[in-house]
């Protein structure tokens, strides 16, 4: 067993899919699995949201798509940022989706279609007031020029609203018919995928927080991603929450590598930041930002910040499990160590298993994912 890692606890995985497709009916589900698959890991990640049900994949880039293809997961896999003309010839090849939002793009795919012998998969992007790179008023000159391209496949249009900080969707879509509401304008865009393609294409607009907050918006399929982690997005009101959601998918573990006992006044970490108000028992965990845990200890806390921290009730934040009692963080987060007080835990050995809080995208993927089924 490695001295850092991270326990993923696939089954619960595949317990949120099925939640979230218990409360579906027509919609088809899109497991987000971006940023190694919320810190999870994107293939295990992946594979199991696929088993449990998963009709599509959600990824950032087309090289994620890439590492699917690679590990042999071949469910129809979406890449939200829009591809550059090189990414646009190995999506053709891994038969990845890639979102467009210009002429360009469709040029690009038409290319490397017609040199591959391959069809072009693609889904055209409209921007819900977030200022990200979309179609606009091209949508339809989208549509057609597609309809103009055989080997250029349109399997569907979407867009993304700001969670539950969003306006109410009826006010978020003024494209082609302005106050028109999400509903028509997905009919809209469905009738004239019928005129120019000749066939129904997807219409999707619902993310986790939509999804829940807003289920008129899940029409054709939804694109739901920290849920199936055991998270609520922040902001989703209680009588909302209707999912039995299980959080038990990530626990990030480190191992004490050593104990020192310190003097009154010692100093620990860099800079002197932290000195010792009691003679103190200092765990060793090898951990540091080099593996991406960025947490701030309470000691280093800015006063400008401390306020906010209270406020939010995460004063006690930077801290860890030792034998299941919080041991706060001491001292500047080296870059490969950190220190902990453990005087009031007296169970801590060399040797202890420790569990550290942190965000978990933030967590490097070097750092060994252990998978329990």
């Amino acid at each position: 067993m490695p001295a850092t890692f991270v326990r993923i606890n696939l089954p619960a995985i595949s317990h949120n899919v099925r939640q979230v497709l218990s409360q579906l009916d027509d919609a088809l589900l899109m497991a987000v699995v971006k940023g190694n698959a919320y810190g999870h890991g994107l293939v295990h990640a992946a594979q199991q949201c696929v088993a449990a049900g998963a009709h599509w994949l959600g990824v950032s880039y087309v090289d994620e798509g890439v590492r699917l293809r690679e590990d042999s997961v071949a469910s129809p896999t979406l890449a939200f940022v829009p591809p550059t003309q090189e990414q646009c010839a190995v999506a053709v090849q891994r038969q990845i989706t890639v979102t467009v939002t210009t002429e360009e793009h469709l040029a690009w795919l038409r290319t490397a279609s017609e040199q591959m012998g391959e069809t072009a998969l693609a889904q055209i992007f409209v921007d819900a007031d977030l200022g990200r790179p979309s179609a606009g008023d091209d949508l339809m000159r989208l549509i057609e020029i597609a309809a103009g391209f055989p080997q250029l496949q349109i399997t569907g249009v979407y867009t993304h609203f700001d969670g539950v900080r969003a306006a109410p969707v009826r006010t978020m879509l003024d494209v082609v018919q302005p106050h028109a509401e999400l509903q028509a304008f997905a009919a809209t865009i469905k009738k004239l995928a019928r005129q120019y393609l000749g066939r129904d294409i997807l219409f999707h607009a619902a993310a986790s927080a939509t999804f829940l907050t807003q289920p008129e918006a899940r029409l054709d399929m939804v694109r739901v991603g920290t849920l199936l982690y055991g998270q609520y997005p922040a902001g989703v009101p209680d009588k909302s929450r209707s999912l039995e959601l299980n959080a038990d998918t990530f626990q990030l573990c480190s191992t004490i590598i050593a104990i020192d006992e310190l003097p009154s006044g010692a100093a620990v970490g860099y800079g002197r930041e932290f000195i010792c108000r009691r003679p103190t028992r200092v765990a060793t965990l090898p951990i540091g930002y080099a593996h991406g845990l960025s947490l701030l200890p309470k000691s280093l806390a800015r006063r400008r910040y401390a306020w906010w921290r209270q406020l939010l009730g995460q004063q006690d934040r930077a801290a860890v499990l030792v034998a299941g009692q919080r041991a706060p963080l001491i001292g500047r987060i080296g870059m490969d160590q950190c220190a902990v007080d453990v005087t009031d835990v007296p169970q801590a050995q060399v040797g202890t298993l420790v569990t550290v809080p942190a965000r978990r995208t933030a967590i490097s993927p070097d750092v060994p994912r252990i998978y329990v089924e």
